[in-house]
Formats: C-alpha cells, sequence, structure tokens
C-alpha cells in the first residue's frame, strides 16, 4: 500500500509519501521529516518559505480510519489539505 499527497503552497509543493512502514513528508522534492514504522497515526513536522520570505511551520497528520488513510496538512495553523470532503464543497 502506498498513498502519495500533493498540494501547492505558493510557488512550492508539500509532498506526503505514506507507505506501510514508513511516512515522508517532503517540500520542493526535500525530505523534512521521517516517521519510521507501522502507526496508526504519525504528525510530520517541517517548514516553507512564504512569498516575503519568512517561515512557516507545516503540521502534516497522517491516521487510519476504516481501513482508509486519512491526511490533514496545515501550514501554520491553517488547514490547506485534507482527505475528507468539507462542507459546501
Amino acid at each position: 500500500m502506498k498513498d502519495v499527497w500533493m498540494v501547492k503552497y505558493g510557488e512550492h509543493t508539500i509532498r506526503v509519501v505514506n507507505t506501510w512502514t514508513n511516512e515522508k513528508l517532503f517540500v520542493d522534492g526535500v525530505l523534512q521529516d521521517e516517521q519510521i514504522g507501522l502507526h496508526f497515526t504519525s504528525r510530520l513536522f517541517g517548514k516553507v518559505k512564504n512569498k516575503d520570505g519568512e517561515f512557516k511551520d507545516v503540521k502534516v497528520s497522517v491516521g487510519a480510519c476504516c481501513l482508509r488513510m486519512k491526511c490533514r496538512i496545515f501550514v501554520d495553523s491553517e488547514l490547506i489539505y485534507t482527505t475528507e470532503i468539507q462542507p459546501g464543497g
């Protein structure tokens, strides 16, 4: 099993790769965090520059729910991606 989630943030690409044995967070192709081993939930952390050149925190939550993997990606405290359907979306 392998899940890959990608989202654009400004000119940057945030990519999360989840397999049975690890989770990885990449920003612009550079590995920023990795969890090794079998987990039912994981948190990954990284940094991304905004358009003003300031660094923003990236936080990723990955978890199993009803035999499906779910992913949420935050920049600072703003949710920018989720595998769940948003209300009104």
